[in-house]
C-alpha cells in the first residue's frame, strides 16, 4: 500500500502568470465496517468485541473530556479539547456564557508520527495521474 498523490498547479501570488505544480494527497476512506474488520482479521477478538471497545473508547472520552481531562491512549496519541471563547473588555465581565464552543483535538503520538512519516521506509508514495493525461 501506498500513499496516493496527484499534482495540481497553483498560481503563485503577487507573481503575475507564475504557476508551480505541487503534490496533494488522493485520500480514499474506509468506512467502520471495513475498519473493524480489519482489525477483526488481524486479532483473536470477534467484531462484536471490537465494537464494544470503540464503544467504550467514545464514551470514556466523552467523559474525561466533560471532565477537563485529555486522554492519552499509549502509541496512538493524545486526544484534548480546546475552547473557544466571545471575548470581553474586562475580566470581571467574562463568564461561561462566552464559551462558544469545545472542541476535541488528536495529537498523535511520536510512534504514530514515525510510522506515517516520510522518514520511514515503509512509507511509500504512488503518483496517480488521471487518466488520459500526461505531464505538463
Amino acid at each position: 500500500m501506498a500513499i496516493r498523490y496527484k499534482i495540481i498547479p497553483r498560481k503563485q501570488p503577487g507573481k503575475q502568470g507564475e504557476v508551480k505544480y505541487y503534490g496533494v494527497q488522493r485520500s480514499s476512506q474506509i468506512d467502520a465496517d471495513q475498519f473493524i474488520e480489519n482489525i477483526v482479521q488481524k486479532n483473536t477478538c470477534t467484531r462484536a468485541d471490537v465494537l464494544a471497545v470503540l464503544a467504550s473508547i467514545k464514551e470514556e472520552l466523552v467523559a474525561s473530556i466533560r471532565n477537563g481531562q485529555s486522554v492519552t491512549l499509549g502509541e496512538l496519541g493524545t486526544f484534548r479539547f480546546t475552547i473557544k471563547t466571545q471575548g470581553v473588555e474586562q475580566k470581571k465581565d467574562f463568564s461561561a456564557d462566552n464559551i462558544k464552543k469545545v472542541c476535541v483535538r488528536f495529537l498523535p503520538s511520536r510512534t504514530l508520527m514515525y510510522d506515517t512519516s516520510r522518514q520511514n521506509p515503509a512509507v511509500t508514495f504512488l503518483y496517480d495521474e488521471p487518466a488520459g493525461k500526461t505531464g505538463a
